[in-house]
């Protein structure tokens, strides 16, 4: 994806609200960095395999046909909600996930704050993802204080957690910010690429066979 220089401006003020440039920079990076190594991540694959097939087994059993691309996007989605944020209410995902879609269609739009243009609808929805993020937050941060969860749990969990340089919470802003620049980061490239990926499957028989047979093998492995 490719921004031109004019665009910098209202894609950062669409996303991210106010530019938090300071030394807490580092420390949120380093947090995050505890969650995105590949030795963390592999902690995960258990956990994003069960709810891929999950998923998989929910679309295809609730319809005949599957949009791939839409699917991918949702799987996406779901994927960084469960296991970056721990966000697992199924009424509070589906309503974000709708906002957050017309959100990331006013990337590319023009930035024209209007009643009834992309854009604008744009900066309600991102006004309406960080509604429904602050009670969740307050929530995760209660249940921290009491012991009841771990900062190590998720993502979010540690953001919350986090102290800077004078000992303080980072701000609500900056950590609403940062929740859905990884959103963003997290979904358009990885959607695509496995839209791809199906799209090839589909159009290559001798492809498709090899990872069947792959698929095969490992699955008699497993239950031996």
């Amino acid at each position: 994806m490719v921004f031109r220089c004019d665009q910098t401006d209202y894609i950062v003020h669409l996303f991210w609200g106010c530019v938090n440039v300071s030394c807490r920079f580092k420390f949120v990076k380093g947090e995050m960095l505890k969650f995105l190594k590949p030795e963390c991540l592999q902690n995960y694959v258990k956990r994003m395999d069960e709810l891929v097939n999950a998923t998989l087994v929910r679309e295809l059993t609730q319809n005949e046909t599957m949009v791939v691309v839409v699917f991918m996007k949702k799987l996406t989605y779901n994927l960084s909600c469960n296991i970056l944020f721990d966000i697992k209410d199924e009424h509070t995902r589906e309503a974000m996930f709708v906002d957050f879609t017309l959100a990331f269609k006013a990337i590319h739009s023009l930035p024209i704050n209007f009643p009834g243009t992309t854009f604008w609808r744009g900066q309600r929805a991102r006004a309406r993802i960080v509604d429904r993020m602050i009670p969740i937050m307050n929530k995760r941060r209660e249940e921290l204080s009491k012991g009841v969860l771990s900062s190590t749990n998720d993502m979010l969990s540690g953001l919350l957690a986090l102290r800077d340089e004078k000992n303080q919470p980072l701000p609500d802003d900056l950590i609403t910010d940062n929740f859905i620049f990884l959103l963003v980061a997290s979904h358009d490239t990885s959607a695509t690429l496995m839209s791809l990926m199906i799209w090839k499957l589909s159009r290559d028989p001798e492809v498709y066979k090899r990872v069947l047979e792959g698929t095969t093998l490992n699955l008699l492995f497993q239950l031996q």
